[in-house]
């Protein structure tokens, strides 16, 4: 037997996939601020050597 009744267990799961959308979108947007948007990337300087590391810090695909 469950010590809620219908109602309260649909409101503490509204309540509760309210509280994770917000997580979800905070966790989307967190430090977005700092991303690199198309039209904003340097263009490498062809006379220098390509990175023998690649670097692995920040926002990517993989």
């Amino acid at each position: 037997m469950s010590a809620l009744n219908p109602d309260q267990v649909v409101t503490v799961a509204e309540i509760l996939l309210v509280l994770a959308g917000l997580g979800i979108i905070w966790a989307v947007y967190y430090g977005s601020d700092r991303a690199e948007l198309p039209g904003e990337a340097t263009i490498p300087d062809p006379a220098e050597a390509d990175d023998t590391v690649p670097n692995t810090e920040g926002r990517t695909l993989v």
